[in-house]
């Protein structure tokens, strides 16, 4: 039926405090979400707000900042990355989520606040190996039919959405 051909979805997960900025698990499943299911996808680590992204040099320029203690700049650099990644999950219909609960994060808990705020379908991936530090307060933002611990069974779940079998209550973009 391709129900979510030429729907948004936002990929959320830690960029700041992840060794890899995040890059690889987005990468490996974007051509997929592109390809089987036609989705437009919005990577944060592929974007840039004012010129600054939020990975690489970037991240490093802004963590040198506040070493430095020079807040305000940092804030004036980051604040349109902030802006643009709440406007992307403003804009999307659904988000993938990568969710460690071992790495700490902030922005990524503020975007699926912000999605769950608009009722929007929120998928989350997470490492079972990493289980005894999960937070309950994840159970209360996420449906318990969207907690994933292996992206066939993502995949597979996205499959039955495409094929228009869907709960209304909840996909309906």
């Amino acid at each position: 039926m391709s129900y979510l051909k030429g729907k948004l979805v936002y990929l959320a997960g830690q960029i700041h405090a992840d060794q890899g900025d995040g890059i690889a698990w987005r990468d490996s499943i974007t051509p997929m979400l592109i390809e089987k299911f036609g989705l437009v996808v919005e990577d944060p680590c592929k974007k840039t707000a004012n010129g600054v992204g939020e990975v690489g040099d970037d991240k490093k320029a802004i963590i040198e900042l506040i070493k430095s203690k020079k807040f305000r700049e940092a804030k004036e650099r980051f604040w349109p990355i902030v802006r643009k990644d709440l406007r992307s999950v403003d804009r999307s219909d659904f988000l993938i989520v990568v969710y460690d609960p071992t790495v700490p994060t902030v922005g990524t808990i503020h975007e699926i606040i912000e999605a769950n705020h608009q009722k929007k379908p929120i998928l989350m991936w997470y490492d079972e190996t990493k289980i005894e530090h999960f937070n309950p307060w994840a159970l209360v933002l996420i449906k318990e039919n969207c907690l994933f611990t292996k992206w066939d069974e993502l995949f597979a779940y996205l499959e039955v959405i495409d094929s228009g079998k869907i709960d209304s209550s909840y996909w309906t973009l």
